[in-house]
């Protein structure tokens, strides 16, 4: 007797399926990317099952090759939260902490006479001088080829940093690059070979690699593109050979897979995960909201844990909602992409909003008269710049939208302004009939500021002349000519210089 059985398959998938409606207006939000421009790649999870994968536009415009969820972009800033990620397990393995100097790994960096540990790259608090800007000023522009030994010899070549270890926050590409080659120094493996055997394989992540070396061709990326006059775009070239601040390619599906990590703990388990999750301190006790490679928020309500990149054409978001078991992936080739924004379109069809509780109305006990002596322009040695008016009796900042200031006083010459910021005025100061200079007192950062008086005639010609920096080599020549000032340098277009406070001048027509 034959006995026949009759196995019914239905993919487990398909029950986590968007509905039609669903996809059709997330198919809207995208409808502006076709076979005539670049588009994006979008994967959708819920509770690790992937809920939603599709391609939007085109990834090779001149074979017509459509994007899919298989396509490989490179990710940009995104690739951080990787790197650091392997600090976490080689600190596991016992072969760092991350608290080491990190002079320790790499004994060729200067000695800037203060100790700068590998949390502090992770965090972006060393005060390291950014990869991208010391390029930049020695002449080097983004579509240059440039290799891990580029970025290395130019940091190695620093003599100062932008502050002190600890004391402020400020985004370093330069760290993250350092960290890559820790990782070789430690561990005896290229970022590349590192990542492959602990996070790559582990995972089934298949279309996944730190590219090392940007004349290697890899089937199935993605090519960068910007937009141009009309409807026409243009390649931005990424020639890249650097990495751990950026260059992991990869494909939609396999960041599901390493965000899906994030709950599970399948590579690092659980407990090393969590460490993801600390937030950046500073000196001071500041807690910041920057924490591994990742920024940790809050959308109407719910709380975010994401990521943006950028690089040429390519731009990037990765937003995790862990309240909810919603992650939200977007990646473009099209260099006007806002992928963020995107991402929150997308999350707004998902998630009910939160409705924040009716609050009554703030009762701000702030000095007019103070405010009043607050009217003016005002710039920091950083290049900041901006105007406070008075306006139907209300006290504004101009930069270059308008936003209402609040001085309302709480303790030791503080002042609390907008959105977080508290203001520290010395008594001293503000005795006068004007305020000459006050503290911007920020979440990452304290800056000065310094009213700006008028100035009269500026003597441009003083500024005339050839300059040199040690630390890049560069040499720029700033010419005057009529009354105006320029700057030439001999791989850039000549550009004026527009005074705005003193020995400050803006680039640009």
């Amino acid at each position: 007797m034959k006995y026949i059985l009759t196995l019914f398959l239905v993919p487990l998938q398909l029950f986590a399926q968007l509905p039609d409606s669903t996809i059709k207006k997330i198919d809207e939000i995208f409808k502006n990317y076709n076979s005539k421009t670049p588009g994006c790649a979008v994967a959708i999870t819920r509770n690790g099952d992937v809920i939603l994968q599709k391609g939007y536009g085109t990834a090779n415009l001149e074979y017509n090759i459509p994007i899919t969820p298989q396509t490989i972009f490179h990710i940009a800033s995104v690739s951080k939260q990787y790197v650091a990620f392997c600090m976490l397990l080689l600190e596991k393995e016992g072969k760092l902490s991350l608290d080491d100097d990190i002079r320790k790994h790499l004994d060729y960096l200067p000695d800037f006479g203060y100790k700068i540990t590998i949390r502090q790259l992770i965090w972006h608090t060393s005060g390291l001088r950014d990869q991208w800007q010391l390029l930049a000023n020695a002449g080097w522009q983004l579509d240059d080829v440039i290799k891990q030994e580029h970025v290395v010899k130019i940091v190695s070549a620093q003599k100062d940093l932008n502050f002190k270890p600890g004391e402020e926050w400020m985004y370093c590409n330069t760290g993250y690059t350092l960290m890559a080659e820790i990782v070789k120094k430690v561990s005896g493996l290229t970022l590349r070979q590192y990542t492959e055997q602990n996070i790559f394989k582990p995972l089934g992540m298949n279309d996944s690699h730190f590219n090392d070396n940007y004349e290697e061709l890899v089937p199935g990326r993605a090519y960068s593109y910007t937009p141009q006059s009309g409807s026409t775009f243009k390649s931005a070239v990424l020639s890249y050979s650097t990495y751990g601040a950026t260059s992991l390619l990869t494909t939609v599906l396999d960041e599901a897979k390493w965000l899906n990590n994030f709950k599970t703990g399948t590579v690092g388990g659980k407990d090393l995960v969590e460490k993801m999750y600390q937030t950046g301190v500073l000196n001071d006790g500041r807690k910041l909201d920057y924490a591994f490679g990742i920024g940790i928020g809050e959308y109407k309500g719910h709380k975010t844990v994401s990521h943006s990149g950028g690089d040429a054409g390519f731009v990037t978001f990765v937003c995790m909602f862990p309240e909810d078991g919603i992650n939200i992936i977007v990646f473009s080739n099209h260099g006007y992409t806002d992928p963020g924004g995107l991402t929150f379109k997308i999350a707004d069809l998902l998630m009910p909003e939160i409705k924040k509780k009716t609050e009554a109305a703030v009762k701000h006990n702030a000095d007019s008269l103070l405010q009043k002596k607050m009217v003016g322009s005002y710039y920091s040695e950083r290049g900041d710049f901006f105007k406070i008016v008075w306006q139907n009796g209300k006290l504004y900042r101009e930069n270059p939208t308008k936003e209402e200031i609040f001085l309302d006083p709480i303790g030791n010459n503080l002042y609390a302004g907008s959105a977080g910021v508290k203001i520290r005025i010395d008594p001293a100061n503000k005795a006068s009939d004007s305020v000459g200079k006050f503290d911007a007192v920020y979440n990452n950062r304290t800056l000065t500021f310094q009213r700006l008086k008028p100035q009269g005639s500026v003597n441009l010609a003083q500024y005339a002349g050839r300059y040199y920096c040690p630390e890049t080599e560069g040499f720029y020549t700033v010419i005057e000519k009529d009354g105006k000032l320029q700057m030439t340098h001999r791989k850039f277009n000549t550009v004026p210089l527009n005074y705005f406070a003193p020995d400050q001048f803006k680039l640009g027509y």
